[in-house]
């Protein structure tokens, strides 16, 4: 804290309750950091009155000092995933080693280039140790892990292989048979009308 004296003149004073170059007292970054961490920045902005870009900060600082830069070492499983961010069909991406279960990084976009950086990050020996990865079935996922880690198997997961099955497979040959049984009217609106039938497991029918 620069400090005006009228013996001494200027001079700068640390004190315990505030951090170097800190806007906000180290109490209070505590109480704040504290409220993020069951809820969203926004909402513990708008209970302590403060900029949400100064509750971002605040976190942000927090997480540094807590978690620290993620141990790439050793990783061999992945899993990868998107999630939405915003309104408007905005993206993130993020990176879990399965194994340890914890999150080694996220990034803005789905895009190849976007998650590049990772792969960058983790470099060529540790790309070269992973087995298996783990996604949905984005192409850019997809080619990203066989460009960089040419020892990973490719895992989709089980959701997104069901999923891709019934609407590629299971409705293109339902439409199919709408279609060549136009002359029979009754068999016709059977097929058309029994596409949840088709998709329930076995035991539910």
């Amino acid at each position: 804290l620069r400090l005006a004296c009228p013996r001494c003149g200027p001079r700068l004073d640390r004190l315990d309750w505030l951090d170097p170059h800190a806007r906000v007292t180290r109490r209070l970054a505590e109480s704040v950091a504290r409220l993020c961490a069951g809820t969203s920045v926004r909402h513990a902005a708008r209970w302590f009155g403060l900029d949400w870009k100064t509750v971002k900060a605040i976190d942000f600082r927090h997480l540094e000092r807590t978690l620290g830069p993620p141990d790439l070492d050793g990783v061999r499983l992945l899993a990868m995933d998107e999630f939405a961010i915003q309104k408007g069909h905005r993206y993130a991406t993020v990176v879990v080693d399965a194994e340890r279960k914890r999150v080694l990084w996220v990034g803005r976009g789905r895009s190849r280039a976007e998650i590049k950086p990772f792969f960058e990050l983790l470099g060529p020996e540790r790309c070269a140790q992973v087995r298996a990865v783990a996604m949905d079935m984005n192409t850019a996922y997809d080619l990203e892990v066989r460009a960089h880690c040419p020892n990973a198997e490719v895992v989709y997961d089980l959701f997104h292989v069901v999923a891709k099955y019934g609407r590629e497979v299971i409705d293109r040959v339902r439409v199919d048979e709408a279609n060549r049984l136009r002359a029979d009217k009754p068999a016709r609106r059977l097929v058309k009308t029994s596409r949840w039938l088709l998709l329930r497991n076995r035991e539910n029918v």
